[in-house]
């Protein structure tokens, strides 16, 4: 009887310990602007498109997300040291870190514009229509399709922490445009009415990009696994549902 016990108990204790290992990681960009991160009074991550698609995955895995905010410069390391599971929003193409990471099939795709002031007397109908500008962009992100003309010196790279603030530098005549997405400009707009009355959204699409989620080296779980679960949401429309919840129209 006492060696049925115990063994019971070793029984429980093992279902405990893998009840408590079915939790998802999941690493989010504190600068990515809503609706895609939207961070509360308690500094927690409120509900959000990252929000939902991280409480998604987790739920085909039949475990729970766990959210832990990250610095733009954190998004890395901590996905090299598997403090974290998975950070989606992603691009192989914006990290410097790519081939050591793994990568989920794509999520959603991320079309970027440029946005100036209605008074600015050019359209942007290509990058050279840029030259002899200053360009807010979001420090640490990396920008390919314009690169070059920051390289050759004919343009001018101008970093701020997170689109709210560019878009306060570009009112303020800071800067003379702005790379951003459309979702996130959409968000913004949504909160700034009046302010969004007084840029304007040019023609030239910069880029449209798949996102994914990268996938830590000792991720809990296999990007096998992960596809599995973005493919279920995605094959049963919830994926859809989440992304038309804010306003997303896919290309």
């Amino acid at each position: 009887m006492r060696k049925l016990a115990v063994t019971l108990w070793l029984a429980l204790l093992a279902a405990a310990g893998s009840g408590q290992a079915a939790e998802l990681r999941v690493g989010v960009a504190e600068s990515d602007a809503p609706p895609i991160v939207v961070i509360n009074a308690a500094r927690e991550l409120a509900p959000s498109l990252s929000y939902d698609i991280g409480v998604a995955v987790a739920g085909k895995l039949a475990a729970k997300a766990r959210f832990l905010l990250l610095s733009r410069n954190r998004v890395e390391p901590a996905l090299e040291s598997s403090e974290v599971d998975i950070v989606c929003n992603a691009n192989p193409v914006w990290f410097g870190d790519a081939d050591k990471l793994g990568w989920t099939r794509d999520v959603y795709a991320q079309v970027e514009r440029v946005v100036t002031g209605n008074s600015l007397p050019r359209q942007i109908q290509s990058q050279q229509d840029l030259a002899g500008l200053r360009i807010g962009v979001i420090r640490g992100y990396s920008y390919p399709d314009v690169q070059s003309l920051w390289q050759r010196g004919a343009s001018v790279r101008v970093d701020h922490p997170r689109l709210d603030s560019l878009l306060r530098a570009l009112g303020m005549g800071a800067v003379d445009a702005v790379i951003t997405s459309e979702l996130e400009l959409a968000g913004w707009a949504r909160s700034h009415a009046a302010a969004a009355q007084h840029i304007k959204v040019q023609p030239w699409q910069v880029s449209i990009q798949p996102t994914y989620c990268a996938v830590a080296p000792r991720s809990r779980f296999s990007v096998a696994q992960l596809n599995q679960a973005i493919a279920e949401l995605a094959r049963s429309g919830e994926l859809r549902q989440i992304l038309q919840r804010y306003q997303w129209l896919t290309h």
